[in-house]
């Protein structure tokens, strides 16, 4: 799975979306931190990328609940990461499962990575992982 943002999803559905997550983000001292509005704009709309792409192209839907990204086609929470490269994987992979060993969190037990180039707007999958109970583990194809 490659796309590129800028001539393979809809531009205004990414901006849509990823504009209501940043207010409500920025809506909450705790979640803003120290960000601007405009920090956490770019933020959203290099992570909602990857999930346009998936409601787009691969009959993905979007998970209507706060914080939360999409459905897969058979209708599974999905978590979409968006990283800068492939050296980073193994952190956004210790972080998920820290939130998934916290089952208030409510989350997804299944992960899709991409390594997003953020000059480029060139998007990869690297890899879909599934929570095992435990850790989140590669699919293997």
């Amino acid at each position: 799975m490659n796309f590129n943002a800028l001539t393979d999803i809809n531009v205004e559905l990414l901006k849509e979306r990823s504009y209501a997550e940043a207010a409500e983000i920025f809506a909450k001292e705790s979640t803003r931190g120290n960000r601007t509005i405009e920090d956490i704009r770019v933020a959203t709309m290099y992570g909602h990328a990857a999930e346009v792409y998936l409601i787009q192209h691969h009959n993905f839907k979007d998970d209507p609940r706060p914080y939360k990204d999409v459905f897969n086609a058979v209708g599974k929470a999905v978590e979409v990461k968006v990283t800068e490269f492939a050296k980073y994987v193994p952190y956004v992979i210790e972080r998920c499962e820290a939130y998934a060993r916290d089952k208030w969190r409510q989350y997804p037990a299944i992960v899709y990575i991409f390594i997003g180039n953020k000059s480029s707007l060139e998007y990869n999958l690297y890899g879909i992982y599934h929570w095992n109970g435990n850790n989140f583990i590669k699919e293997v194809k």
